[in-house]
């Protein structure tokens, strides 16, 4: 969302995953997730939504799995379904 000027190497086998989430309480909470996300190796992009109680993010699951993006928010207060 905000690494705009952080380029990341991107690959052609790239996954895109849709959570729902609970927990959120502001926009800033899901800016806070988008944020850790994104620094995390192999994530190119996230996109949570507030009002949907929703993200998505694309990520190449050569360098990350699933698991470790729900610890990510986990780790944050969040939760996952």
């Amino acid at each position: 969302m905000f690494n705009f000027l952080k380029p990341k190497k991107t690959n052609k086998n790239l996954e895109t995953i849709t959570l729902k989430l609970s927990g959120l309480h502001c926009t800033s909470c899901a800016t806070n997730i988008d944020l850790t996300l994104e620094d995390l190796p192999g994530v190119v992009s996230s996109n949570t939504s507030y009002a949907k109680s929703e993200l998505k993010v694309s990520f190449d699951p050569s360098q990350i799995k699933t698991d470790k993006i729900r610890s990510s928010i986990s780790k944050l207060g969040y939760t996952t379904a």
